[in-house]
């Protein structure tokens, strides 16, 4: 399904496949021989536009979004795995992101890396070219430092100071463990939201 979202309309290359359960919404293009699979969900919001390029792979129930002031980039020969999550990133051509994975706001992801089930790219992330993070794995920091899951904890300043909230909902907060952080986020993400009660279908 396309969706007009904020007056614009996605662009799909004839070449491509959009499933008719998957929702391409807004700002967005997809290019040439690109595939997205059934309840993959790739939306611009916020302004910031998506682009898809040539004989990539979205696969069922990934998303794919264009938040705020990060667009979303991608490049050929991308694939994209079920239940991955993408959002405001920069990925190079020839790049694989297994199920599960997340890759965040303003990270970067130069050709040939492969980002394995269930790991986490962080915000402001670079990965050079050829690099690999492993099952359940966090990449962070520019350049990437790549560490395990049980060692975040030990971590947990390094990575805060990152400023998740800043760089993705817009405002400071120590820790999401703080109820009136969530009530912030919470209002300032549904009123940006909102904006999707204008959104008209333009295919089925």
């Amino acid at each position: 399904m396309l969706v007009e979202h904020a007056g614009r309309r996605p662009t799909v290359a004839p070449s491509a496949l959009v499933a008719p359960s998957a929702v391409v919404s807004g700002d967005v293009d997809v290019g040439a021989g690109t595939v997205v699979l059934p309840g993959a969900v790739v939306t611009a919001q916020g302004g910031a536009p998506v682009r898809i390029g040539a004989c990539c792979v979205v696969m069922e129930s990934a998303v794919i979004r264009g938040p705020g002031k990060y667009p979303t980039i991608i490049g050929s020969y991308v694939l994209v795995g079920p239940h991955a999550h993408v959002s405001g990133a920069t990925i190079g051509n020839r790049v694989y992101i297994a199920t599960g994975a997340a890759v965040f706001n303003g990270a970067v992801l130069e050709e040939g890396t492969v980002v394995a089930i269930n790991a986490i790219v962080h915000i402001a992330t670079r990965l050079v070219a050829g690099s690999f993070v492993p099952i359940g794995h966090i990449a962070f920091g520019d350049p990437a430092r790549i560490v395990s899951s049980s060692e975040a904890p030990a971590l947990r300043q390094e990575i805060a100071a990152l400023g998740f909230t800043k760089r993705v909902f817009g405002f400071d907060a120590k820790s999401l463990a703080d109820p009136g952080a969530i009530e912030e986020l919470c209002r300032r993400y549904s009123r940006s939201l909102l904006r999707h009660r204008d959104d008209q279908v333009v295919s089925p």
